[in-house]
């Protein structure tokens, strides 16, 4: 088996990014989470062959070939179609599984195969298609976990965290929070009418919060203005790629740490 086997000559060397070749075996890097190779895997099936519907035993193989266990591809393939990601159905008999627009997005995102999906730009007098635009390129990575540092954050914070669907924990670093007291009635409004998304805020006061970036389970963007703000002046928002991640990771994790929980 090697990359030839799934992909045109032209695109071969985009993969081996993230596939390796070793002799008769492909391996699929480490860095990968499973949700990212469960979509890789049928994405890779897809090419094999030549078909957009694939049975489900042939991507659960290919990623258990990749070395990833079972059980996880169960759990994972559950939260892809939850969020949209994949679809599945039922052709005489066989189970086929499919790439949604979003879960093809997501994987050439891999790859850096379309063009602009790294870098937006959410033009001033923009609010609410700003907001809406930030939400769906965001919404497809959102897992079990949203980290949000925001130097400065309001009621309407919240707006951007109410379109998750499923369970997820929200931690929201900040140093000043508008109008403290109104932010605090409507946080124990946003808990009552969403009860699968957990909202933590903690105030960090050591030193001056300057970036704001979020972070999912697998992915990191950066942020030009706070999203209390999106949408009143011209703003980029970037998708960064993983070794950033990590750093920002381990910084956020440290900030948090050292912040106050909101009194």
């Amino acid at each position: 088996m090697n990359l030839s086997d799934f992909f045109p000559t032209d695109e071969i060397d985009r993969w081996r990014r993230i596939v390796y070749e070793f002799h008769d075996k492909l391996l699929l890097d480490n860095d990968l989470t499973d949700a990212k190779a469960l979509l890789i895997c049928l994405y890779m099936c897809c090419h094999n062959k030549k078909k957009a519907e694939v049975g489900y035993s042939e991507v659960k193989g290919l990623f258990i070939d990749f070395g990833r266990q079972f059980n996880n591809f169960k759990v994972n393939l559950h939260n892809a179609k939850k969020q949209e990601l994949v679809c599945e159905k039922i052709d005489g008999g066989v189970k086929l599984l499919y790439l949604t627009t979003k879960g093809l997005k997501s994987v050439k995102d891999q790859i850096g195969d379309t063009v602009g999906i790294r870098t937006w730009v959410i033009e001033a007098g923009k609010v609410y298609s700003g907001k809406k635009l930030l939400q769906e390129v965001v919404r497809s990575h959102i897992g079990s976990h949203l980290k949000l540092c925001d130097p400065y954050i309001s009621a309407r914070t919240l707006d951007f965290i109410n379109n998750i669907e499923h369970k997820c924990s929200v931690k929201l670093l900040t140093q000043v929070i508008e109008n403290k007291s109104n932010f605090e009635r409507e946080l124990k409004d946003f808990e009552k009418e969403y009860p699968n998304i957990e909202v933590e805020v903690r105030v960090y006061s050591k030193t001056t919060l300057h970036d704001r970036y979020m972070l999912s389970d697998d992915s990191v963007w950066s942020i030009g203005t706070s999203l209390k703000d999106l949408g009143n002046k011209d703003t980029i928002v970037s998708k960064l790629g993983d070794e950033v991640k990590f750093a920002l990771e381990e910084m956020f994790e440290k900030r948090w740490l050292e912040a106050s929980n909101l009194d």
